[in-house]
């Protein structure tokens, strides 16, 4: 299947925002006016593919249009979403993040109804999801090496003395 976003790069659509691994667009087809898309660059199907360096990339761009949204369309609130596979509503196999603007009456609803769960099986999932958390490793970014500055001292001969080098050069074996 094709990837919308990635033609859509190809093509060089105009972009709201962009950097070296992320791009946002205006979406097409909007919950709301003002609806943004937030993407990678390169291609990857859901957000466990994408490098952590470049998760946070799109979290961050994410967080700046919110502001730019509230700022230029007065919005009241946002939602910053994520459908990461089929089963959570992802239509375009390309992670994505989608920034909608809220306004009080706006139609829009994402209430769900909490699920009651028995003691037992409320500790079987959470003991389950712990056993794996203690393997979660993340990507480390490479430090800078640091710099080290030599200043160098120069030594000057006294008033009325000779070269300090030379002199010292004559006392070498």
């Amino acid at each position: 299947m094709k990837c919308i976003f990635c033609e859509e790069l190809a093509k060089g659509k105009e972009l709201l925002y962009a950097d070296d691994d992320v791009a946002a667009v205006i979406n097409p087809k909007p919950a709301v006016p003002g609806h943004i898309l937030v993407f990678p660059k390169k291609h990857f199907q859901i957000i466990e593919q994408v490098p952590d360096k470049i998760v946070g990339k799109l979290f961050n761009a994410a967080n700046e249009l919110s502001k730019v949204v509230f700022e230029t369309l007065h919005a009241q609130g946002t939602n910053i979403i994520l459908q990461n596979g089929g089963a959570a509503g992802q239509i375009v196999p390309h992670v994505c993040l989608h920034v909608i603007p809220r306004f009080e009456n706006d139609g829009l609803s994402f209430q769900w109804k909490p699920k009651q769960l028995g003691e037992e099986e409320m500790s079987t999932i959470e003991l389950k999801i712990k056993q794996c958390t203690e393997k979660i490793i993340f990507e480390k970014e490479r430090e800078k090496p640091i710099e080290i500055k030599e200043e160098k001292e120069e030594i000057k001969a006294e008033e009325g003395k000779g070269d300090y080098l030379l002199e010292h050069i004559e006392r070498l074996p």
